[in-house]
Formats: structure tokens, sequence, C-alpha cells
């Protein structure tokens, strides 16, 4: 499985299990701010659970029914992107992204979201992606908007996250009305 290029010094690459230890040093590092937002970001995570989700996805990502990649900047492996297990007959994915803090504020995960989301519709034959997101998460809203993606609406208590509902915002992006 290729790379994708994000730009002159940002590129998304298959997540590997060697990387576990990189990545889960990303979470522990941001596991407060990215616990407000992702159900998976609790004080239990551990490195046993990175080992398994990448397992997982290396598995989805050879089977071709997913797409999960490192966001590495400048030799730096600062964070994740994933184009969601496909919906085949639907032709349909949703993407989820996170990012080290470090990195944040630098159109990182924009450009990102851009490279995965030609990806999904030029290569993986996507028609429609989508990217959810609760509604108090102005930066992930502000990434849908940014990239041109259509606000369709929210989804009441659409997400029980660690101890309460969380209504999500639903954006959308068709094949025919993205520009490459």
């Amino acid at each position: 499985m290729r790379a994708i290029p994000a730009g002159s010094d940002l590129e998304l690459r298959p997540v590997r299990l060697e990387d576990a230890e990189t990545l889960f040093g990303a979470v522990e590092r941001n596991r407060e701010r990215l616990g407000r937002w992702l159900e998976w970001a609790t004080p239990e995570y551990c490195l046993n659970d990175m080992h398994r989700f990448l397992e997982e996805k290396e598995e989805e990502n050879r089977a071709g029914v997913a797409l999960t990649m490192g966001i590495w900047s400048e030799e730096t492996l600062c964070g994740a992107i994933g184009l969601h297990r496909f919906v085949e007959r639907h032709r349909s994915s949703s993407i989820g992204y996170w990012v080290d803090g470090g990195h944040e504020g630098r159109g990182i995960v924009t450009r990102a979201c851009r490279a995965i989301v030609s990806e999904g519709f030029s290569e993986r034959g996507l028609h429609r992606i989508e990217i959810r997101c609760a509604t108090g998460n102005e930066r992930s809203a502000a990434i849908a908007k940014r990239l041109g993606f259509v606000h369709e609406g929210v989804l009441r208590d659409a997400e029980w996250l660690h101890d309460h509902w969380v209504d999500l915002n639903v954006f959308s992006m068709l094949e025919h009305n993205w520009a490459l």
C-alpha cells in the first residue's frame, strides 16, 4: 500500500504495528484533549489497546474495506486519519482523525482530510463521505466547512461520550461536488 502526499511536508502512510509506541505516546500527551471528543481516549486506554487497534486497521487496509493512515509531518508521526469501513452498496464512508496538540493549528488535519477525501473518491470509488463531530467541536466543524462539506443537520443524542450524550453535526461531500 502506498503513501498519499498531502503537501510538500505532509504525507499519509498506512498504519503499522511498529508505530504503536509512537502513536500511543501522542495519545498519552493528548489524552485529556482527545478524550473531550473521542470515546476511546479514556484513562484506561493502554499500549495493548493501541496494538489491537493497529492490528485491526492493518488487516482492514490489506482487505481494502477501510483505510487508516498515520499523519506524517516532516518525518514525525503526529496523528492518524481514516476512512471508516466502506459501505459497499452505498459507496460511502466517514472520516475519523486526530492530531497531536503540538501540531495543531498548522492546517495539517485540513490537508490530511483533503488528501484522504481525494483518495476515497478517485481511488476507492466512493460516492459519499461524511464528517461527524460533536456540536461543540468547533475545530472539526471548521475543517468540514473549509473543505466545502455540506452541513446536513444535527443528530440529537447520537453518541454516548464517556458519561453523557452528545449531539453530532453531520457534514457530507459527494464525489461530483469534490474539486480534486
